[in-house]
């Protein structure tokens, strides 16, 4: 059984939709894991933000320091606690924010795009860096996931840090909304259906914040082709997505295929899901009006 969190904790995340902060890694852990993401954007030739766009997203893949850290056992204790013991990575992607850049997320819930029922998806954003209130950190409208997905739009927003520029073109409540101010090393969780944003790094640091999901393997995906998935702990007896093994050589020809292969999944997948988000629409929230 999980000692990740207690039970006061598993009820205010089934309450509110979040938990933060929470620690997971130590000082020595974030400074390797800072080298390994410098070391990696130098071979990759630029950020990760500037660079293809495919190198933000899945680079547990290819590369075996973000396998490691998808691994990490305090994060898995807590999501165990929240999902069970058989759980997989679905995805793992980069947000970083550059010093004193005007990259933003709009308010948006992540369950519109990643085509899985039911909604019982956890997301872990692991902090790299400072992510203080001038740094851009995510802000949760508290208790917002209750409700479900909500009317959502892509390509609205420039400088979006999220490649479909999307935001909720509907109202919802933001009497409460909450800042995960995390420390390096801390991580906060939220649900999939947990209505969200961050703002610019006003700071004069870089904000680096790498955002892990985790799904039951009881999990079912609604894509029209099998997805891939990495099982980080337990067991999967129901078979249900294709099991990608572990990264043995960083950026070897095998990882790079596996990744490319894995990376046009996920792209086929979006347009699906966006396809299918967007086709009702109201006329005015298709003109982009927005709450």
């Amino acid at each position: 059984m999980s000692t990740g969190l207690s039970a006061k904790q598993v009820k205010e995340y089934r309450a509110n939709g979040y938990l933060s902060p929470l620690d997971a890694l130590s000082s020595m852990d974030v400074t390797r894991y800072r080298a390994a993401l410098d070391t990696t954007e130098a071979h990759l030739g630029g950020s990760l933000m500037a660079i293809d766009k495919k190198y933000r997203g899945n680079l547990h893949l290819l590369c075996r320091w973000v396998d490691e850290l998808a691994r990490t056992p305090a994060i898995l204790e807590a999501v165990e606690a929240l999902l069970g013991p058989d759980i997989l990575l679905y995805t793992s992607r980069f947000f970083i924010k550059e010093s004193n850049s005007e990259g933003i997320a709009a308010w948006h819930q992540d369950c519109t795009y990643f085509g899985l029922r039911p909604f019982d998806h956890v997301t872990a954003w692991v902090a790299l860096s400072e992510v203080g209130p001038q740094a851009g950190p995510l802000e949760f409208a508290v208790g917002s996931h209750i409700r479900g997905p909500l009317l959502q739009r892509t390509g609205m927003i420039k400088n979006s840090v999220n490649t479909a520029g999307q935001i909720i073109v509907e109202w919802f409540d933001q009497s409460q909304i909450v800042r995960a101010i995390l420390e390096p090393g801390q991580f906060s969780l939220h649900h999939t259906c947990m209505v969200h944003q961050s703002q610019p790094n006003r700071s004069e640091a870089r904000r680096v914040g790498v955002a892990l999901s985790y799904i039951p393997t009881r999990t079912r995906s609604i894509a029209k082709r099998r997805m891939p998935a990495s099982l980080v702990r337990g067991n999967d007896e129901h078979g249900h997505f294709d099991l990608q093994p572990r990264p043995q050589v960083d950026f070897g020809e095998l990882e790079t295929q596996r990744h490319d292969t894995t990376f046009k999944a996920y792209i086929d997948l979006f347009f699906e899901q966006v396809a299918e988000a967007e086709k009702d629409l109201p006329r005015a929230a298709a003109a982009g009006l927005v709450y």
